[in-house]
């Protein structure tokens, strides 16, 4: 009767079960709204920006809660990953625009607000996919704040995690896109990327792929296993 049977396995597959849900729309967007290969990369890539608020937003919460450096120094933190990861990210939109935009969008490939403007406005739906992006990125930041992380995690950790992710990620999204452009983007090849997409976030949800964790030191690694419960010493300072 004491033992919490339902709540640890619901403790352990809600995460899977809502990185599966969440990706449900941009298969959607493919099967039902008649996104293209340009657009579901362009998706993509604004969840890189999400994942920049994110990870901001994980700095705030160490600099509250793990008391790892005071506010002077998580601005600092926090300016220098914006201004650095902003150029990541622009350069990084610049090119998929320049690479799969085409000839149909009014803008430049230097005008990425531009772009998201018009896309957003030919497929309408595309709120959807971004609102999907931001709740699954909610629901990661609170599973950072819940398991503990925000206490023992280093800031540098958390400025440089979001990198593997991206670099992973997006390198397979490439060159799923251009092959999509040369087979001339069949349904098929769509469907088939959105499930590579809903694949590495079931993954990031198991903690077995590059996310915004990555750098964590082992002791809190090991909570998802079972180990310390959050806000326990690392075992190193046994």
């Amino acid at each position: 009767m004491n033992e919490p049977k339902v709540p640890s396995g619901v403790k352990s597959w809600w995460p899977i079960g809502a990185a599966i849900a969440i990706n449900l729309v941009p298969i959607a967007g493919v099967l039902f709204w008649g996104w293209s290969a340009f657009v579901l990369i362009f998706l993509y890539w604004l969840e890189n920006v999400v994942i920049g608020v994110r990870a901001l937003a994980q700095i705030g919460a160490n600099a509250v809660i793990g008391r790892e450096m005071n506010w002077p120094g998580a601005l600092f933190f926090a300016a220098f990953f914006t201004a650095h990861y902003g150029v990541f990210c622009y350069v990084h939109g610049t090119l998929l625009v320049a690479l799969f935009g085409g000839p149909s969008l009014g803008g430049t490939a230097f005008d990425l607000v531009a772009t998201a403007r018009e896309l957003f406005a030919q497929q309408p739906n595309l709120v959807l996919g971004l609102a999907s992006i931001v709740l699954w990125q909610v629901v990661n930041f609170v599973r950072f704040l819940l398991s503990g992380e925000a206490r023992t995690t280093n800031p540098l950790a958390l400025m440089g995690a979001p990198y593997p992710r991206i670099i992973i990620l997006h390198v397979t999204v490439l060159l799923g896109g251009f092959l999509l452009l040369l087979l001339n983007q069949p349904l098929a090849g769509l469907v088939l990327l959105t499930l590579i997409k809903t694949a590495f976030d079931v993954a990031e949800a198991m903690g077995r792929a590059p996310n915004l964790g990555a750098s964590l030191p082992p002791d809190a690694r090991k909570r998802r296993g079972g180990g310390a419960h959050p806000g326990s010493p690392p075992a190193t300072r046994r």
